[in-house]
């Protein structure tokens, strides 16, 4: 039994550094790896003292908290995972999703993002694309015109590209690009690119708006994906709630 609890600690204390390694790295603060610290330390401490705190965990408003906690977990686990990368067949413009700017120049998760949009405009040379983001009050330029300077840069013929930059949310992300597909006279299916762990809100926004949407999900880096699935189990959550 001591092997199995000492194992858990360390297992909970990796978990722990793993959660930290977007501030130590990129400096990424977010409600996504505080909760996961805070989780693993938590987890540690309970394994650690489970023999004091045993009345405590095996009361009935305990057990009914983490089986709450842990059908949120597996319900959200298997909507973000099942939502992953649905592209269409059919022509479609395609929205991309903003994401934080530094120093003029995108995050690792908003550069994930664009050069999974330069590789999917450059498979669908007929497609023309929505970039969606505003600017935030620690940003220089709005995401919409990072991600332009970004993907002209690269070769993206400019007259492909629209820009909206007064959103500041997944939900207004969609309902303003859509208002640009409108007003410009786009194609009105569109193909969300975003990360995989964003995609089903994504999804789930567009349908409630009434936009038939398709998913082209770009990769997060292994260290960065647990924080922002922690973090968009949250948003899903304040999505569902609001």
């Amino acid at each position: 039994m001591k092997i199995i609890k000492y194992c858990l600690v360390v297992f909970f204390i990796l978990s722990f550094i793993l959660f930290a390694l977007p501030f130590i790295l990129k400096g990424i603060l977010n409600i996504g790896n505080i909760a996961g610290m805070l989780g693993s330390l938590l987890c540690a401490l309970v394994v650690l003292y489970s023999r004091q705190l045993y009345p405590y965990l095996t009361s009935t408003i305990t057990i009914i908290i983490i089986i709450a906690i842990l059908g949120i977990i597996s319900f959200s686990s298997y909507k973000i995972l099942s939502n992953m990368n649905h592209p269409s067949s059919e022509e479609t413009t395609v929205v991309v999703l903003g994401c934080r700017v530094k120093d003029k120049k995108p995050s690792l998760a908003l550069k994930e993002r664009l050069d999974k949009t330069y590789e999917y405009l450059n498979e669908h040379k007929e497609l023309n694309c929505v970039l969606s983001g505003g600017q935030g009050a620690n940003e220089e330029i709005s995401e919409a015109k990072c991600m332009y300077q970004y993907l002209v840069k690269k070769g993206i013929d400019k007259k492909r590209l629209y820009l909206e930059d007064q959103s500041t949310s997944t939900r207004e992300n969609i309902l303003f690009s859509y208002k640009i597909i409108e007003k410009e006279n786009l194609n009105k299916k569109i193909t969300i690119i975003t990360n995989e762990f964003h995609e089903y809100r994504a999804q789930t926004i567009a349908n409630n708006l009434n936009i038939e949407s398709y998913a082209v999900s770009a990769k997060t880096a292994w260290w960065l994906f647990p924080t922002y699935f922690v973090r968009e189990i949250f948003g899903m959550i304040y999505e569902f709630i609001f």
